[in-house]
């Protein structure tokens, strides 16, 4: 049954800009795994670092994002327009008692500013955030260790050489939680103390795992097991692994 809309809430997903083709399935995947899905209204720009997802509560963004490889963060949407006034005037339009717990007077804050295919100087990014003052903070600015940080997300479109003086898109939003991209380096084949020529990369093992949806207590049995990519993402995730494989030299580490 799908879920009711007063029961979802707007999260905003930034993405890597790599492996295009793999991102939409392994999110729907995680998604299914968590006990989500995406909204029948929703409309997904499939090649855009943006997405805006509808999911029931934060603990499943958050469940989300101990998983997927092709997200980098994930963030609670307060705003977004095609234009400076419209990410306004979708902020003032965002229920104030949302807002309140996280611009309480004892709590501290900082905001920041990511922006796709362009690069903004120190006083533009300064003048942005002070352009944001009609919101009710009322904690202390701590750009060191804040108990929340908030996002002014920007998308100047995916042409690299034309790009518009203005942003196509805004957002704003609560951070909440950042994806597991430090796997891809934890667990890079140069590290590996032997890899053959078709040792899968890292990112690619775990995106299939994702695909998956392999759990803590899954059996995952590869039976062209070649130098384990694929095991070593599924029982990263917390599943039992075993495999086979022809080449007798590989599956021994020699040569």
């Amino acid at each position: 049954m799908a879920l009711a809309a007063s029961a979802l809430r707007r999260y905003l997903l930034l993405l890597a800009q790599e492996h295009l083709e793999f991102r939409l399935p392994e999110i729907t995947s995680l998604l299914s795994l968590c006990g989500g899905q995406f909204s029948g209204e929703q409309e997904i720009r499939v090649n855009s670092p943006f997405w805006i997802l509808n999911i029931p509560s934060e603990e499943m963004a958050r469940g989300l994002m101990k998983r997927t490889v092709c997200a980098k963060s994930i963030f609670e949407l307060w705003g977004h327009g095609r234009s400076a006034g419209e990410l306004y005037a979708s902020l003032k339009n965002y229920p104030t008692d949302k807002m309140l717990p996280y611009l309480q007077s004892d709590s501290t804050y900082k905001i920041r500013i990511h922006t796709f295919n362009k690069t903004l100087t120190q006083a533009q990014k300064i003048k942005k955030i002070d352009a944001l003052e009609f919101l009710p903070f009322k904690g202390k600015v701590n750009l060191k260790n804040p108990e929340h940080i908030f996002w002014i997300l920007e998308d100047y479109g995916m042409n690299p050489n034309d790009v518009p003086e203005e942003p196509i898109h805004l957002y704003f939003g609560r951070w909440i939680a950042d994806g597991q991209r430090e796997l891809i380096e934890s667990y890079s084949v140069k590290k590996r103390h032997f890899i053959g020529n078709t040792s899968m990369d890292a990112c690619l093992s775990f995106i299939m795992a994702n695909h998956g949806r392999v759990k803590p207590n899954d059996i995952v049995y590869d039976p062209f097991v070649g130098t384990g990519g694929l095991l070593i993402s599924s029982a990263h995730f917390g599943a039992y692994v075993c495999g086979t494989d022809i080449d007798y030299n590989t599956i021994h580490g020699l040569g």
